[in-house]
């Protein structure tokens, strides 16, 4: 039994290390990090000699529990701890490729549940009409709120061609429906041309903000600009975010040299970076940004960019408002624990955490059946980075008209 009692040791020095970090800061004295530490410590000690199945514990998921409890327990949506085994797959997301539904979640602690931030465009997810806000709170008949957030994540994923089953609550309603799993191929930029009312208007979506984007937007950009564009359509509805430093580039290829981007704020209410336009070469035609609830983090630091410069004007619904900055921190066991450590301020200084940011033409998108409808057409074309413009889209067809208004105003 010693040697299995020295071997969870080494779990319990890992919880303390951080338990330890985030009350050292808060000023906590010794005794009172002891009195903290000491229950973690008495928990696995009395499993470890007491306990009756105890060659069927696994330490390692004690302490992955342990840590995802933690975590769960500042009530903080947007920090969370991915075990060793999810490390791996997240760095696949982000470069472009996994299996799965195609959702961005997050957790939500006040209904213990898994949160659509956005379903991405195309995918299985998308094309089965979930949305953001929705509550994950059942998978395969199992309540999410018994499960760990990752393990309610993996539960979603698995071989492609096989089906899962979400339990969705939407606001009072409980919905139920069976996707089949695929290979979720992430195409980031997706561009087209239409012609309305004689004008030539470009149109460019960006569905994440991973790896391949800033060098797919300007092929992108090049070939619209190419064919003598007269203004500009950003599609940035239902885009979860990702990669700080991808928006920053994003937000590059639109806005002159000098222009505030972001800034970040941390918990002492400090600026701690800023980050400035580089500036670009692209002609700076008429341009408006679509948003919705579910664009969210990089979407709103473009988003909110381009607004507070007078670069271009937002259309369609509030954004989803998630402004903080998680960083995350590597632990010996391999896995890592993501802590919210800032918040990101728009140029102007406002910090949109839970707030969102409010679009200058405010557009209701349609739902139901002829939606539906649409989706499953439109899902053909997702891994295509040329699409058609959709002009019945109520939202592009407020843009189009609205760009057409400040053509002629400028002539």
């Amino acid at each position: 039994m010693k040697s299995v009692f020295k071997g969870f040791l080494s779990y319990v020095f890992l919880a303390v290390v951080v338990i330890a970090s985030s009350l050292i800061l808060s000023g906590a004295s010794d005794k009172e990090l002891l009195n903290y530490i000491s229950p973690l410590y008495e928990t696995l000690y009395r499993i470890n000699y007491f306990y009756y199945d105890i060659k069927n514990v696994k330490f390692d998921k004690l302490i992955d529990s342990a840590i995802d409890g933690m975590v769960k327990g500042l009530g903080d949506d947007f920090s969370y701890y991915y075990p060793p085994s999810q490390m791996t797959e997240q760095q696949i997301e982000m470069e472009g490729q996994y299996g799965g539904l195609g959702i961005e979640v997050t957790y939500d602690s006040e209904n213990r549940a898994v949160k659509v931030v956005s379903p991405m465009y195309g995918t299985p997810a998308w094309r089965a009409g979930l949305q953001a806000g929705d509550l994950i709170i059942g998978i395969d008949d199992q309540p999410v709120s018994e499960m760990e957030y990752m393990e309610a994540v993996n539960k979603m994923r698995g071989k492609p061609g096989t089906s899962v089953k979400l339990t969705i609550k939407r606001g009072n309603n409980i919905i139920e429906v069976t996707i089949v799993r695929e290979i979720i191929q992430i195409i980031p930029v997706k561009s087209g041309i239409t012609e309305y009312n004689k004008t030539k208007i470009g149109y460019v979506l960006i569905t994440k903000f991973n790896e391949p984007v800033p060098s797919e937007l300007q092929k992108a950009l090049r070939k619209l600009y190419d064919q003598k564009i007269d203004a500009l359509i950003l599609d940035l509805r239902n885009n979860p975010g990702g990669l700080l430093d991808v928006a920053i580039n994003v937000a590059n290829q639109f806005l002159d040299a000098g222009k505030i981007i972001v800034s970040v704020k941390d918990r002492d209410g400090k600026i701690t970076e800023r980050y400035i336009s580089e500036g670009n070469n692209y002609p700076k035609v008429p341009m408006a940004v679509l948003v919705n609830n579910g664009s969210a983090s990089a979407s709103e630091i473009v988003a909110g960019a381009l607004k507070e410069n007078n670069r271009a004007v937002l259309i369609g619904q509030k954004t989803f408002g998630k402004g903080s900055v998680q960083r995350g921190f590597p632990l010996s066991n391999g896995g890592t624990v993501f802590l919210t450590i800032a918040h990101y301020l728009t140029p102007s200084g406002k910090d949109i955490h839970k707030v969102g940011i409010e679009p200058n033409l405010k557009v209701e998108e349609t739902q139901g059946a002829t939606n539906t409808t649409v989706r499953k057409m439109d899902a053909k074309t997702y891994t295509l980075t040329e699409i058609e413009v959709d002009q019945n889209d109520p939202v592009v067809k407020v843009a189009l008209d609205y760009l057409v208004k400040q053509i002629k105003n400028e002539q």
